[in-house]
Formats: structure tokens, sequence, C-alpha cells
């Protein structure tokens, strides 16, 4: 009776944890890390919408080699390669739940080391802008909070 429970609640498992890749690989793709790609200006949404039109040809170089730099240092990888592995655990025949809690502390680990040079660098950059700048950034962001909690549920991103 265990066996068969046990097989049940892996099953249901490997079966949300299938779901949810597929349901993944159907939506837009993201667009990560440093870049001014003009969904928020540098390094993705931290100012705002258009922040980069907004600035001078010298504040767009220095802004251009705090990316730079960033982009020079270690990447990301790691953290999908742990993802990979936890996937792969969680569809092993018999999953280890040490190694599962294991690379879920670790995968944690990495994403906070990513948050925390996401905001060095946005710190950075913020350093570059004037102080109208910022206010314009700041102003830009509340009306995208307020554009968002008055769209309709099925637009909302999550």
């Amino acid at each position: 009776m265990k066996t068969i429970l046990k097989t049940g609640i892996v099953g249901a498992i490997a079966a949300v944890l299938v779901a949810s890749v597929a349901v993944a690989g159907g939506q837009e793709p993201q667009r990560r890390g440093p870049g001014m790609d003009g969904r928020g200006g540098p390094g993705g949404r931290g100012f705002g919408p258009g922040i980069m039109r907004e600035l001078t040809d010298e504040q767009r170089d220095q802004v251009r080699a705090i990316l730079q730099e960033e982009r020079g240092r270690e990447g990301r990888g790691g953290d999908m390669n742990l993802r990979r592995q936890l996937e792969a655990e969680l569809l092993a025949d018999v999953p280890n739940d040490l190694k599962i809690e294991d690379l879920k502390s670790q995968i944690l680990a990495a994403q906070a080391e990513g948050l925390s040079k996401h905001v060095e660098v946005q710190k950075r950059i913020a350093q570059v802008l004037t102080p109208e700048q910022r206010a314009k950034g700041r102003e830009r962001l509340a009306q995208a909070r307020e554009r968002l909690a008055q769209a309709p549920e099925g637009r909302r991103r999550r």
C-alpha cells in the first residue's frame, strides 16, 4: 500500500513538473540580465520604460560601461544547471529527498547572489542619472504599478 501511495505521489509531482514546463514553454520568452531591451531601460525593468531614451550621450556611455563590466563577470548559467539537476532528480524513479533539498538550497543561494549583483548594478546606474531623471523614473514606475492594478486578471503578469 505504501509503495502505491509513493508511486502516486511521485507520479503527481512528475505530472505537475511536466505541465509547468509545457506551460512555460508556450509563454513569451523572458528577457533577462543586463541589457537595454526597451522593456524598462538598463538592466531590464530597473528604472521604468524608456529611461535610456532620456539620457545624454555621456550618461549612455557610462551606463553601457557599467553593463559591459557586469557582462564580463561570471555568468548566471549555474542557476539553470542546478534547476536541471533538480528536475532530473524529481523525475528519478526514486527521488532522493536530501538531494532535492540540497539543490533547492543551492538554487536559492544562486538567486540571492544574482539579486545582489542586480541591485548593485542598478545602484551604480542610478548614480549616473540626474535627480530629475530619477524622479521621472519613480513616477513611471508608479504609473506602471497603477496600470497593472487596473489590468484585467488574465492580462496581469505573474
